[in-house]
């Protein structure tokens, strides 16, 4: 089974239709959701900064139809990662100046699994060199 892993800001753009990559979010989510695309992996860290953002900053409601249609997604597979993705995310975070944590833990939850690409908007990804940084609705698997 081909497999991505999605990163918060495509969710947020998703969520936001004033996100500057709303556009671009719905193509990749909708690709995701209809099989166009590879399964989209979430981990738990990314769906906490995903929904946290839309609570603040939309409102309750959205949020919470955010997780909905994630959950219910036959495209979509939310994961738990333990413990040791937790440990090398601290791990990642130290060795890169410019990885957040929350980014730090999606890596962790990739080298460990063995994915190669993700789908983001965020180019601080871009420093490590085990992740193919995918902005596009692009299924790198064809």
């Amino acid at each position: 089974m081909a497999v991505a892993a999605v990163d918060t800001s495509v969710l947020v753009g998703i969520a936001d239709s004033q996100d500057q990559y709303h556009d671009v979010a719905s193509e990749i989510v909708g690709g995701i959701d209809h099989g166009t695309l590879p399964t989209g992996r979430v981990t738990n860290y990314v769906v906490t900064e995903t929904l946290n953002w839309i609570h603040d900053r939309r409102r309750h409601g959205k949020a919470v139809e955010t997780y909905t249609r994630l959950n219910e997604s036959a495209g979509f597979e939310v994961i738990h990662t333990p413990q040791k993705d937790f440990h090398r995310a601290v791990e990642l975070f130290e060795t890169y100046d410019g990885l957040a944590f929350g980014d730090a833990t999606v890596v962790a939850y990739m080298e460990r699994e063995g994915i190669d690409y993700l789908y983001s908007f965020d180019d601080d990804f871009d420093a490590v060199e085990s992740v193919t940084r995918l902005a596009t609705a692009e299924n790198p698997f064809e």
